[in-house]
Formats: C-alpha cells, structure tokens, sequence
C-alpha cells in the first residue's frame, strides 16, 4: 500500500475517535456494566486539587457513568484496602472525558489520568485529536485496563462473512461523530469499503441497531464496546447473530501504522462460541507524569498485582484482563520508570507479590 493511503488512513483514524467518553458510555444495552461492582472508592469533589489531602493522589477518570471512572475506582479500591481501608488516598476524579483528564495532570491537578490509546498517543506527540498547545513530553505509561474490541456483527440472513461484502448491505454505524462511527468508518475504509456504497445506514443509538439486526432490518452492525458485551449476547443468543473477523491487509496497515490500535482475539468462551474471532480496539489506559514519584506508581501497580483475581472481580470490563497485557497494551508513551522498576522485578520472579 503507497504511502498516500497510508496517510489517508491516519487521518480518518484521528479524525473524532472516541471523542471525549469512552465507547460504552453511548452503548445503551451496555450501561449497566459501566458502574463499579465492587467497595467503592472516594470520590473527590470536582475543584480539589491533587494535593488538598495530604499524601492523597487523584487520578481524572471522566464521566461517571463511563468505563473510564469504573477502571479508576477499580484501581483506586484495590490501592485504599492495602494501603489503608479507613484512610483512603487514592481518590477518584469525574471529568468529561480523556482530553480534561490530561489536561488536569499536565497542569499538575491530578497525578494519574485515565486515557484511551489513541489520545495518550496524539497528546505525547502533539499531534492530530489533541487539543492542548503543545505535545505533552512528560507524559508517561503506567497501566492497562483492556481493550475495548471492535465487534462486527452479522444478521442470521446475511450471506457476508466479512467487512468486504459489506458494499450494497444495510449497516448500523451509530450516529456521525460518535465513537462507534469514527472507529467502524476506519475499519471500513481499511478493507476499501466505502459508506457511499452502502444501501443504508442506520444513525440510531445501539439499541436500534441491535432491533434492526435482529429484525432483519440490517445485514450488519459495527461497534466497539467492552468484552463481554450485553448488546453482543443478545443478538448471539436471541436472535441468531454471527460475528465476523476483521482479518484483511487493510486491517493489518491501520494497525501497522496507528500504534494506538491493538489487535486482539475474542476469546470463543467470551461468547460460548465455536471459535475465537480476530478483530482490533483501542485500549483504556492509566497515565501519569515524569515526575510523579516511581515508588507511588509501583505501589499502585502492586495493589492491583497483590490479588490480581479480586481485582479484576471488581468489574466485568476487567474479567478479561491478563497479567502481560494490563502493563503493555496501548502503553504507547514511554514508560513510567516506576513501571520499568517494577517489569524488572516482575522479570526476576514469577510471583509479582514479593515485591514490597
């Protein structure tokens, strides 16, 4: 593929992508999985500042009711029952999304930010989505909460069985400007399938989409969400959905030359499938600065490392998560040092709780 479409690609890419929630914050079917199962965190009145409490720390988590705030109480539970239940320091902000998130931590507000892979990408090098003036240089990796996939779903009457026989087929792309459009427009574009081509597009919220799918109303529906996702079970059990690979050479340049991107596999028991499904998704990723003190990060990493198994019970979106891919997926920042410290340590020993 020629450079030209190579830059094509990035600039669809970077064009809105989950613009400033996380994906499942507008997954109708999906919000019941948003609120943190689990004890729950403190949360910090919105004009405190990281260090109003003491040796307290905040990390800016976004909207309430978003994937982004429940990662952040996660992690900040799993920190306050070691450090001290009675005393909690580490406290949760709710913000409207990744692009305050890093603003409050560059300007020193809070010390952690919970951030999408492809805003954590763009704020370091300055470029494309990012708002600030200029590229955040400080801005380190600290941690991964999962990737949010891309699912492609296929009426029981469509004869597709992947993005490509898509041209002249009824979609649900969500609205213009939505998280769900911009990332499901990239994928199509990738694999030379044009919207124009399309016979129609359905704008409505997911669970119209999902009606219509089963309803025979579309042959298709494309949406990143959480794994394993309410929406998805319902058209795979209810009524008889499939759901497509994106495997394809366009699929592997978008990858290729967008670092924010993840390939990941469904796992085939996320869905009580026959076999695992390969696709691509943007990670939801915990940030931090230069500066902010290597011993508080590995502290942080420790707590959820000390019972990784309670803290992934804590939320649905994290019963997926693996030990590896929680410290390097969508990391496309340089790396904390105190997260360096800690992989070192990891490297030394195969249990993760001798480190004190």
């Amino acid at each position: 593929m020629n450079a030209g479409r190579q830059l094509a690609l990035l600039t669809i890419i970077v064009s809105t992508v989950f613009a400033g929630t996380t994906a499942t914050a507008q997954l109708d079917s999906d919000e019941a999985a948003n609120s943190l199962s689990g004890q729950p965190s403190l949360t910090l009145a919105p004009a405190a500042s990281s260090g109003s409490s003491g040796n307290a720390f905040v990390i800016a988590a976004g909207p309430a009711s978003g994937l982004g705030y429940a990662m952040a109480g996660a992690m900040c539970t799993a920190y306050n029952v070691l450090a001290d239940p009675d005393s909690p320091a580490c406290l949760v902000r709710a913000t409207t999304g990744s692009e305050e998130n890093l603003a409050l931590m560059a300007d020193q507000f809070v010390d952690f930010a919970v951030v999408q892979s492809d805003r954590q990408y763009f704020a370091f090098n300055g470029q494309a989505d990012y708002e600030g003036e200029d590229a955040i240089e400080d801005l380190r990796g600290v941690f991964s909460f999962g990737i949010l996939p891309l699912h492609v779903l296929l009426s029981p009457t469509s004869t597709a069985t992947t993005l490509k026989d898509l041209e002249n087929a009824r979609v649900g792309l969500g609205p213009i400007g939505s998280s769900q459009r911009t990332l499901a427009q990239a994928a199509l574009f990738a694999s030379e399938v044009g919207i124009s081509t399309m016979e129609y597009v359905e704008e409505g919220r997911l669970p119209v989409q999902i009606d219509g799918l089963c309803n025979s109303r579309l042959d298709a529906v494309i949406f990143p969400t959480v794994l394993p996702s309410q929406s998805v079970e319902i058209a795979l059990w209810d009524c008889g959905a499939r759901l497509a690979p994106l495997a394809s050479d366009g699929i592997e340049v978008l990858v290729d030359s967008n670092p924010f991107f993840e390939p990941i596999v469904i796992p085939a028991e996320a869905y009580n499938m026959s076999n695992p499904v390969e696709t691509i998704g943007l990670a939801i990723t915990l940030v931090t600065r230069e500066d902010v003190p290597h011993g508080r990060v590995i502290e942080l990493l420790q707590s959820a490392y000390s019972d990784f198994e309670f803290f992934k019970s804590m939320h649905p979106a994290l019963a997926l998560l693996d030990k590896e891919s929680a410290l390097r997926a969508g990391l496309v920042a340089p790396q904390h040092r105190g997260l360096q410290q800690y992989l070192e340590v990891q490297a030394q020993y195969s249990d993760v709780d001798t480190l004190d």
